[in-house]
């Protein structure tokens, strides 16, 4: 009897933990999508997916959020920066429509034949497999320092994306001479350049080098001199409103002097002027980059051709006043002097206007606070951003890519059959110099090899 008594009790535990096991993983479904039968009723049912009821929200660009996303999608760089990349589409249609290829044999830098006067600083360029090499750099006109900033930048744009496999192999010419057709004999030379004159169509335009950084520690890198105008705008509550109702503009008179002595002249005398000229050897009337933006209005002029100064100045809640330009820079097409959407006062290259327009802008204060804040919006809060400049780099490679009629060679043979890679990368490009202590003693750095002076 005692035995039949334990047989019972263990027989009940094992029905007591077989029911307790259905009633707590019975609703579980099977990893193939089927429901799994519950111990008493119906299969379970399968909730609905979420995202095949609810539309996928599409994206749109915001500037707090993503003005230092280096890495936007190609259609994402197509929605946020539509207007962007007018000045890359007239240089490749212009080429294809003079049925003109770029071919290998355009791939040289220049030799003292090819020009007249002070040699330009120049670099050879490859990107291939999504990594940048610099082939070959002459040393010229002017510091070598401007060509890294926009070599740097140029690597910053490629590495941002998720594979830089996917851009096209190409190979080009970067030309660091303010004005890249100075003293050239041949006049459809084909160059990457800061700007261009509008008579030259030859030239293809890239972001200047501010975009990486000013050649000056008191500026530093855009991204720093943004972060240093949020900081100096909130300063001031009401805005525009708040703002010293004068014309700033500092600059030597040393380069373009007749344009820019033509302001001084056109400025003096009035109550509204601050305007004056630099004296670099005593370093007198410096203005701080960023303080630019305590002024209601801000001057600009070209130097020996562009002039950097503009994409700073874009970044100040600010009317641009701003002369008839001769040179083309990477946004200038985005430029408008009238218009409901007007960012820019424009007046003439000798200045003899400068005071009916200021008259006018003054005495108009809701049409000078819209011309402001629709350079704020174009410029500083969409087109003139990190992102919109690395988008802007991406599209040059592709455009460029379309006129190309040759593929990059990686590799070269030398006289005794070796095969080895061409150029040097940049992430050792970046580090050269003329000794290394790397072995433990001075030696030349073999990546000089890559100069030719």
């Amino acid at each position: 009897m005692t035995l039949l008594l334990r047989r019972f009790r263990w027989l009940l535990l094992a029905i007591v933990l077989i029911v307790t096991i259905f009633s707590l993983f019975g609703h579980v479904r099977s990893p193939f999508g089927k429901p799994v039968q519950q111990s008493f009723g119906k299969p379970t049912e399968q909730p609905a997916e979420a995202s095949s009821s609810q539309p996928e929200e599409a994206w749109v660009f915001d500037a707090k959020r993503d003005s230092l996303n280096y890495g936007l999608s190609d259609d994402q760089c197509e929605s946020a920066f539509p207007d962007l990349f007018q000045e890359l589409d007239r240089a490749r249609d212009f080429l294809l429509g003079q049925n003109r290829r770029i071919n290998e044999k355009d791939m040289r830098l220049d030799v003292k034949d090819d020009y007249i006067g002070l040699p330009h600083g120049e670099f050879h360029v490859m990107i291939s497999n999504g990594e940048l090499y610099v082939i070959k750099e002459k040393k010229g006109e002017p510091d070598r320092s401007r060509g890294l900033a926009a070599l740097a930048n140029l690597y910053r744009a490629i590495t941002a994306v998720p594979d830089s496999r996917s851009l096209p192999n190409v190979e080009f010419i970067i030309d660091i001479e303010d004005r890249a057709a100075r003293g050239e004999k041949n006049p459809n030379r084909i160059r990457w350049a800061w700007a261009r004159q509008q008579n030259n169509p030859w030239l293809w335009v890239m972001p200047d080098f501010d975009g990486w950084s000013y050649p000056d520690d008191g500026v530093g890198s855009y991204v720093q001199f943004r972060e240093d105008v949020e900081e100096l705008e909130a300063e001031y509550p009401n805005g525009w409103d708040d703002k010293e109702e004068k014309l700033c503009w500092r600059g030597s008179l040393a380069v373009n002097r007749k344009l820019r002595t033509a302001l001084v002249e056109a400025a003096k005398d009035h109550a509204w002027n601050d305007v004056e000229a630099i004296d670099w050897h005593n370093r007198t009337n410096i203005l701080d980059m960023r303080d630019f933006c305590r002024f209601k209005y801000v001057a600009h002029t070209e130097g020996n051709s562009w002039s950097g100064r503009l994409r700073y100045l874009h970044n100040c809640n600010s009317v641009p006043i701003i002369h008839k330009l001769d040179y083309v820079f990477h946004y200038y097409p985005l430029l408008k002097d009238s218009g409901p959407h007007q960012n820019y006062v424009k007046v003439k290259r000798d200045w003899s206007d400068l005071k009916g327009q200021m008259d006018g802008l003054i005495a108009d204060s809701d049409r000078a606070r819209q011309i402001a804040r629709e350079s704020t919006r174009v410029f500083r809060d969409r087109y003139l951003t990190p992102a919109a400049e690395a988008c802007y780099w991406r599209r040059m490679i592709r455009n460029w890519r379309a006129v190309m009629d040759f593929e990059p060679r990686r590799y070269e043979t030398k006289e005794d059959g070796t095969k080895v890679r061409r150029g040097v990368s940049w992430e050792r490009f970046a580090f050269r110099q003329k000794k290394s202590f790397e072995h433990g003693f001075w030696e030349s750095d073999s990546g000089e090899e890559a100069e030719n002076d």
